[in-house]
């Protein structure tokens, strides 16, 4: 879509205008910074904004003057004459579609004639563009455009230069020589001179790029030609670059014949793709075709991997994502991971990716053991373009030679859309190969559901069939129908049927067993209702019947309280199939607090549970439960939190029921106190102490947190026990610090004091940049005796583990790349 330069009417129409005074900064050289930063900065709104005054209406200022060379002559009656804005002309031709404007007539030097394609042309006024604000200045307001300006109407194409030679009417070819802008659907065309041949096409030289108006794709070439009908670009000796996606620096391609369409959608041949700055000195890609989709992705095909001069390896048909990837299946791998353990020798793992496209996509798996041998699997997505269909399969194999056995492992996935109320979902999954040291045998899993949705009501039938080798096996039917009556009241009916066997030590049972439960839910403006029933048949009798209950549950309960109560009611029948007991029981609950005071600057906090029970058989049962809190701030680096929990319990702990409403025999009490010093996100040592008031010495545990740098941080934890012979346990330690230019070591161990300071179990894992062009990652894991190296391609969507910092993640990454 064109931009329309009407700002009465829409803020996208006021970033247009901004948009086209851009031109006024300097035409950016071709030194060693990119491309793309200095058209950013070429294009920068901020200055541009300053741009807006000049193009004011001012009836006082008299029209340009005709350019040299050109004789002012009558200009006949127009169906688009130019209107005088300021220091500036703008002549306007419409699209076919375009709905007639027609401003008043004013003399120009340049005639205008009727005609479909033309574009608009904008002449720059003025002398010197004001001054860009220095950094840190806010930009001057801009001034609001009047609405007498005319519009830019959708399909038409504008271009902005220093001065225009020639006729530029339809049907006449003109030049727009000076740092011109050619501004089109969604992409903007720059060069130092144009030259349109009256009829279709406009011919941009002097360094030319294309760059969309987001500003993160560029397309350079020596010489760009442009069809105004439609409105594509044909790139003499094309190439490119973008920063879409990637983490570091950008991605550079470029093409023999290259050429992009309206949709800003790039086509080529003879492709060359890399991320180096020095792509000699690193890596690039070359293919037969390339398509650079902005945004979403770059296609090559017969694409070939170099490093250096030496050609890797060849692939038909390679995708690389111009976004953040987070389905695994459509992550790209082009460099295996190498290394080696103990208990499969030295490896060698690659995953060759494959897309048709976005409905057919996945990657194969090719495993090399030096010990156990060679492994293959295959992992693939497909859906149907109408959305009925979509299944995914995973496939490995692995003979091993040590035990000379070959496993599999499977897993199928498929969901069928029958209609728009109908779906179903089956799945099956094999797991034969479990890894070194293991003695598992193998289990099998079929799943399938059959789902309905209508608009107050739903169905659904599920079975699933598991097995873990000849030892046991099982069968499940169940059926789920949940109704919506009312706004108020709903039900759900479930029930399942299922069978199992199970066979150990030559010793074989059996068990067969249905299930039933409904539950009805109804809501008053009161308080919340459910009647359960839950009803259990089996061979071997187990679980709690629940012959009915009511549970109710009041919205407000003695509201007008100092502090806020809850309170909770649940009288039912229940029975215990396992001992066949059966006998009524009453709960009550209520809640008080939690209450909330300021003491002497700090907060505290006290809540407390009261939980009541009787039964049928006349026993009694209570509980109470209380909690305390209070937090105190000492100065702006010291937090101290002490807590204490009490649980008192009256009644027989075990009667009547053998599995409902247990109590501990003890009543229970404990305090702690987490006292911690920290000095924003630099450090944090945090201390913590406990007493069961037993007379017993507990633990003290401490935890150390520290950033020196963004780029660091430290932690240390682990516990100190009181006592003879005691002293530290073992402590964790982990640290990611930089470990030289564009180079990252993270540590992972545990530091035992009471064997000289020794840190065992060490994991390392490095990783370095090399170029920006790639990172090499190295792991070794003591406790495995294992090294794993990586080679991944740096600037495209994340392939390489997180660390801990800002992540909930292990500091250590356990594998590279999903292998």
């Amino acid at each position: 879509m064109p931009y329309r330069l009407n700002p009465a009417r829409t803020s996208v129409a006021f970033a247009c205008i901004v948009s086209l005074l851009c031109a006024y900064l300097p035409r950016p050289s071709l030194g060693a910074q990119s491309r793309m930063q200095r058209a950013l900065r070429l294009l920068n709104a901020t200055t541009c904004a300053q741009q807006v005054a000049q193009l004011q209406p001012s009836p006082a200022t008299p029209a340009p003057s005709p350019s040299a060379g050109v004789s002012p002559s009558p200009a006949p009656t127009p169906t688009f004459g130019p209107v005088q804005s300021g220091a500036a002309s703008l002549y306007a031709t419409p699209r076919p579609q375009s709905p007639a404007v027609t401003p008043p007539p004013v003399p120009t030097p340049t005639p205008n004639t009727s005609g479909a394609n033309a574009p608009i042309f904008l002449v720059r006024g003025g002398s010197t563009p004001p001054p860009i604000p220095p950094a840190g200045a806010p930009p001057p307001s801009p001034t609001p455009v009047p609405s007498a300006v005319p519009t830019l109407g959708p399909g038409n194409i504008a271009i902005l230069a220093d001065k225009i030679v020639g006729n530029t009417g339809p049907g006449h070819p003109g030049d727009a020589i000076g740092n011109v802008h050619i501004f089109y659907a969604q992409e903007e065309l720059v060069g130092q001179r144009a030259h349109y041949d009256g009829l279709r096409t406009v011919t941009v030289t002097g360094h030319p790029y294309v760059i969309n108006h987001a500003h993160d794709s560029i397309l350079q070439a020596h010489k760009i030609i442009f069809d105004t009908i439609s409105q594509t670009v044909r790139l003499i000796g094309g190439s490119g670059e973008s920063d879409e996606g990637v983490q570091h620096g950008l991605v550079h391609f470029r093409a023999k014949q290259l050429r992009s369409d309206s949709s800003g959608v790039a086509h080529g041949t003879h492709a060359f793709v890399t991320t180096c700055e020095n792509s000699r000195g690193g890596y690039h890609i070359t293919g037969k075709t390339i398509d650079v989709y902005p945004a979403d992705k770059i296609v090559i095909t017969d694409a070939i991997l170099w490093l250096g001069a030496a050609a890797v390896f060849f692939l038909p048909r390679v995708v690389i994502p111009l976004r953040q990837v987070v389905n695994e299946t459509r992550r790209p791998s082009f460099f295996p991971v190498v290394g080696y353990d103990q208990y499969e020798g030295a490896y060698v793992k690659a995953r060759l990716s494959f897309g048709k496209n976005q409905y057919y996509y996945g990657y194969y798996r090719v495993n090399y053991f030096t010990k156990v041998g060679l492994g293959l699997g295959y992992v693939g997505f497909y859906a149907k373009q109408n959305g009925r269909r979509t299944a995914s399969l995973n496939f490995y194999g692995i003979h091993d030679r040590r035990s000379n056995t070959t496993n599999y492992n499977v897993n199928a996935q498929e969901q069928e859309n029958f209609s728009s109320r109908l779906r179903g979902n089956f799945g099956f999954t094999y797991q034969g190969n479990y890894g070194p040291l293991t003695n598992v045998p193998p289990n099998s899993g079929f799943n399938a559901s059959i789902v309905h949705s209508g608009l107050r009501e739903s169905q659904n039938y599920t079975f699933s069939r598991s097995a873990v080798g000849q030892q046991s096996s099982s069968d499940t039917f169940a059926f789920t129908d949940q109704h919506q009556f009312t706004n108020n009241l709903s039900q759900a009916i479930n029930f399942s049927m299922s069978r199992s066997q199970n066979s150990y030590g030559g010793v074989s049972t059996q068990n067969a067993s249905a299930h039933f439960t409904s539950l009805t839910h109804l809501t008053t403006k009161n308080a919340d209702y459910q009647l359960t029933f839950d009803k259990t048949f089996s061979q071997q009798p187990y679980g709690i019947n629940k012959l009915p209950e009511l549970q109710i549950r009041p919205y407000k309960f003695f509201a007008h309280a100092p502090i806020p109560i809850t309170a909770q009611f649940t009288l039912g029948q229940y029975s215990e199939p396992s001992n066949r007991f059966n006998t009524s029981r009453a709960n009550l609950v209520f809640g008080l607090g939690p209450a909330l005071y300021k003491v002497f600057g700090s907060d505290f906090s006290a809540a407390v549970n009261v939980t009541q029970d009787a039964y049928g058989t006349g026993d009694l049962k209570a509980a109470i439960q209380q909690n305390l809190s209070l937090t105190t701030s000492l100065g702006k680096h010291i937090v101290n939190a002490v807590t204490y929990n009490e649980a008192n319990y009256n009644g027989p702990p075990f009667v009547p029921f053998q599995y409902l409403d247990q109590q501990p025999t003890q009543n229970i009490k404990g305090a702690q106190d987490l006292l911690r010093f920290f000095n924003g996100d630099v450090y944090t040592l945090t201390l913590g102490f406990a007493t069961s008031f037993n007379a017993l010495a507990q633990p003290v545990t401490y935890q150390l947190t520290s950033r020196p740098s963004q780029r660091s941080l430290l932690m240390l934890g682990g516990s100190f026990v009181p006592g003879v012979g005691q002293g530290f346990t073992p402590s964790t330690i982990q640290f990611v610090t930089p470990f030289g230019r564009d180079t990252t070591l993270q540590f992972l161990g545990t530091l035992d004091w009471k064997n000289k300071g020794r840190i065992e179990n060490k994991t390392i894992y490095l990783s370095k940049i090399i170029g920006n062009c790639y990172e090499v990652q190295l792991q070794y894991n003591q406790a495995s005796r294992q090294v794993n190296v990586a080679l991944n391609l740096l600037a495209f969507p994340s392939q390489t583990a997180n660390f801990g910092i800002g992540h909930n993640g292990p500091i250590i990454p356990s594998t590279f790349n999903g292998f």
